[in-house]
């Protein structure tokens, strides 16, 4: 038996009359959609969860859809719900996860089946769930080799990687145990088609194969996946490719996609009594990071804006965390956070006591998902052995660094085998040998100011909505420089 009815009468109480009425009516198109309209158990469709605030409230509004067909049908369609794990979701994630499911009686269901994705690994969903090694290896070194490649560009270093991740795991989800039949967006027609013009923009930029239209989503899937795989060898190197970069797209059955965008508003404060008394969401110090809610990078972009203004720009850290704290509330005004949650955004960062609380915590964050110190962070930041040590020096002077600069030559150019110079540069860096030695063959990415750049590498954020151009002093040079700022 499920547990839908008592679901049921207990959710409608924190649903206002608008979302009930338009929950009845995305009812209606779903049921038309669904390619076994007789036996409605037959159909099984997915919902990816990211565990933030707005994903927790698609989850609850398809939940109560399905519901609602129980109530008129006596039967309903089998929900399965996927989260894609990566490093810097913290406990807190995996706990507000847990209690939107408990709220929502999803625990123990047979109509409701709640998945993990952890790399290339998908497992039922359980509260204390352990993420396995590799994958927090994964994301360490995806973190490292973009971000020495795009020389600490916020949203290149932890979501060019992350995004890929991501459309993997909606691959390993939607094939699962027999596949799906329709899978369930809240994005609107315009962003789909966007994603669909992303895809096809970054095959033709990566000289990647286009599948056929015909094919559907796993078309979709499979043309990201030449541009995952010239994009890995890229970054990471061909011969250092793993299945862990490459994206899933031969499916057990090509899935429909159903769109709720219009039939509900997702703006936390318009179902702020559900999200934070119903399903009991909490919003943890780390995962509300700017415009996320379920992920702590932005705190390290923000970290890394401002060591750059401190060690390569000879300013200070809080001039470059002012930076990013003004263009990071414009994305939340953008995204309709709510005030409340925007003020207390800013009060976080409101005068230097507060922002030196903030890089204690970002510097402890950093070492706890990624295991990376400042110094590491910092040598990212000069990105030292692209282009064969073309910023080798100043790395070296800038840091005060009492390392042999023609030593250091011979070692990444294979003349020379030093190990202890290699774990003294490891220790520095993060990075392997061999994740050093490939960067001194790697050229960096040019600035996104560049929009001529033959490199396919310098374009893939070039149409990104989360950047802008800002004017920064520059102490190095003594004068103020055009730059180019992203993040979340």
């Amino acid at each position: 038996m499920n547990n839908l009815t008592t679901m049921m009468k207990e959710i409608e109480a924190y649903l206002s009359p608008a979302i009930i009425d338009s929950a009845q009516r995305c009812s209606a198109r779903l049921l038309a959609a669904l390619p076994d309209r007789q036996q409605l158990e037959n159909n099984r469709v997915l919902l990816a969860y990211g565990g933030g605030k707005d994903s927790s409230y698609m989850v609850a509004y398809v939940r109560y859809i399905q519901g609602i067909l129980w109530q008129q049908r006596g039967t309903t369609f089998r929900l399965r719900v996927s989260t894609n794990r990566h490093a810097a979701m913290n406990d807190s994630v995996m706990e507000n996860i847990n209690r939107v499911y408990q709220s929502l009686a999803m625990h123990d269901d047979p109509l409701a089946e709640c998945l993990v994705v952890d790399g290339l690994q998908i497992r039922p969903f359980a509260r204390h769930l352990p993420m396995p090694d590799a994958v927090r290896q994964q994301n360490r070194s995806d973190v490292l080799m973009n971000g020495h490649r795009f020389r600490a560009d916020g949203r290149s270093t932890f979501c060019n990687a992350c995004n890929l991740s991501m459309v993997n795991s909606f691959g390993l989800a939607a094939d699962y145990d027999g596949g799906v039949d329709v899978i369930i967006t809240g994005d609107s027609p315009q962003e789909q088609a966007a994603y669909v013009a992303w895809a096809r923009h970054l095959s033709r930029l990566f000289d990647a194969p286009v599948a056929d239209k015909s094919r559907g989503f796993s078309g979709f899937l499979q043309t990201l996946d030449g541009v995952a795989e010239r994009y890995g060898s890229r970054i990471y190197g061909a011969d250092q490719l793993t299945p862990a970069h490459r994206i899933t797209h031969q499916l057990a059955r090509d899935p429909l996609f159903f769109n709720i965008y219009q039939d509900t508003a997702y703006e936390a404060g318009a179902h702020w009594a559900l999200l934070s008394e119903f399903m009991r969401f909490r919003f943890d110090e780390l995962m509300f990071s700017f415009s996320e809610s379920d992920c702590g990078n932005p705190t390290l972009m923000a970290h890394l804006r401002g060591l750059r203004a401190e060690t390569l720009l000879q300013r200070n850290y809080a001039e470059g965390i002012r930076e990013y704290v003004r263009f990071a509330l414009g994305l939340m005004v953008q995204k309709d956070f709510p005030p409340s949650l925007i003020d207390e955004m800013a009060a976080r960062y409101q005068d230097d006591a507060a922002i030196q609380r903030q890089r204690q915590r970002a510097a402890a964050f950093a070492v706890e998902a990624f295991d990376l110190s400042e110094e590491q962070l910092v040598c990212m930041i000069y990105s030292p052995f692209l282009a064969q040590g073309q910023q080798l020096g100043h790395w070296l002077s800038q840091q005060q660094l009492t390392l042999d600069e023609a030593a250091i030559r011979d070692l990444l150019e294979n003349r020379s085998d030093d190990s202890a110079l290699a774990q003294q540069l490891t220790r520095l860096s993060g990075m392997t040998l061999a994740q050093m030695r490939h960067c001194w063959q790697s050229l960096p990415v040019s600035s996104l100011l560049d929009g001529k750049s033959a490199d396919p590498l310098s374009r893939v954020l070039r149409f990104d909505p989360h950047k802008a151009v800002i004017q920064v002093n520059n102490g190095v040079l003594n004068d103020t420089v055009t730059e180019i700022i992203s993040g979340r």
